[in-house]
């Protein structure tokens, strides 16, 4: 779609905000397209308890909803879980499967949802037809069906004294600024992975590749190659979701076995002086910028008495406005760190804690550009897992952002 006069309005939803305690400082900022039919959404927690900050990412595929009840809902089966105390780690990737759960069981999940989101609205009308006999047909309503085709991703990061628990599923990324380098805490989970692929053949399901066409040598002649983007049955470009039963159907293996599972990788680390920042960002950023790129970007303007964190977010959410999908992004620093950790003893294997630094920008160049980051990059940015759509126009207004702790009265 081309640019939309003016006069019909901006097509991007902008926001951002910020806060900190006496254990974090952290910023959030959003853009959204009106026209898409999935939505970015987040839930920024400081004081989940008094020991217990709570961060988390959702991106929606399908639909706004699932993402919706993410950001409303996770958190507090996480808190509600009776290992939350004890044992944080178990106590989150419950938390997960309970979000399939609640999806699951029947519709009342979309009570749960913002007052203003449409699926709770129908749900609700619904409820007060067939509860006052007003049913519009003789026959009684139709089965319950969970969520076919919807479904939402998942990255979240809670902070506990000096330790930080990341869960993950899907493409967006978690990762550290650790003396200046960007070190991913989290891994993409893409269908070509030989883990997931396993997985997903297993259970009845294939891996197939988007076919690219690209010029022949002889002048009007093209020829495919099976080299573009992995996806399950020809549709999902990532293997690890909240929803999407449509890809969970098979009842002779458990939920952690399904084509599609929300089974969390989960992360353990310390918090230690030289980690600079963490951040959680939606996969709409990787299109213009590496992981390392993202993190000289945000170091450039990162300078005492120079940006605040939120204005940092703003502006990288900005930056990656020409992606084509919406963008969300999450910073947080640290006020309270262990001494640095030996080299060897950096927390996770190597698959999910890959260094990607590179040397710094060259001077007179903007850091992050894509194409800097390409130059001397260790390893090369990861593909992106989906692709995008036209580029979208500037603009925009500032609305709330879809965030779950604001909602009081779900």
């Amino acid at each position: 779609m081309g640019a939309s006069n003016s006069r019909e309005g901006p097509l991007l939803q902008k926001s951002s905000e910020g806060g900190e305690n006496a254990r974090i400082k952290y910023a959030v900022s959003s853009v959204q397209d009106r026209r898409k039919n999935k939505k970015d959404a987040f839930a920024a927690v400081p004081d989940l308890d008094d020991l217990t900050s709570f961060f988390g990412v959702y991106d929606g595929h399908e639909g706004t909803e699932v993402a919706l009840l993410c950001a409303t809902q996770l958190h507090t089966e996480l808190r509600n879980h009776p290992d939350y105390k004890e044992d944080l780690v178990n106590a989150m990737r419950k938390a997960f499967f309970r979000m399939d759960e609640l999806l699951e069981q029947s519709e009342e999940w979309k009570e749960l949802l913002p007052r203003d989101t449409s699926g709770r609205t129908q749900c609700l009308c619904l409820r007060a037809c067939i509860s006052a006999y007003h049913w519009p047909c003789t026959q009684p309503p139709p089965p319950y069906i969970p969520p076919q085709e919807s479904g939402s991703t998942a990255c979240v990061a809670a902070i506990r004294g000096h330790k930080i628990i990341i869960g993950n599923v899907g493409h967006s990324r978690c990762i550290i600024s650790k003396n200046g380098q960007a070190i991913e805490l989290t891994s993409e989970h893409k269908p070509s992975h030989s883990i997931e692929k396993y997985r997903i053949e297993r259970a009845g399901g294939r891996v197939t590749r988007d076919q690219v066409v690209l010029p022949g040598e002889a002048e009007g002649f093209f020829h495919q190659r099976g080299s573009g983007i992995s996806r399950i049955n020809g549709i999902l470009a990532y293997s690890r979701a909240i929803g999407l039963f449509a890809f969970k159907y098979n009842k002779d293996f458990p939920p952690e076995e399904q084509m599609v599972t929300c089974d969390p990788e989960i992360l353990t680390m310390d918090i230690t002086s030289d980690i600079e920042f963490l951040i959680i960002v939606s996969d709409g950023i990787w299109t213009c910028l590496t992981s390392q790129g993202v993190v000289d970007y945000i170091h450039f303007y990162l300078r005492p008495g120079r940006t605040d964190p939120r204005t940092i977010c703003q502006k990288l959410c900005d930056r990656c406005e020409v992606s084509g999908d919406n963008v969300t992004v999450i910073l947080l620093q640290f006020k309270d760190a262990l001494p640095p950790a030996p080299e060897e003893n950096l927390p996770g294997d190597a698959a999910n804690n890959r260094n990607v630094a590179r040397p710094p920008a060259p001077a007179g160049n903007l850091p992050g550009d894509a194409g800097n980051n390409r130059d001397n990059a260790a390893p090369p940015a990861p593909e992106v897992t989906e692709e995008h759509e036209d580029k979208e126009p500037e603009g925009g207004e500032e609305v709330p952002l879809l965030r779950g702790d604001a909602i009081t009265d779900a």
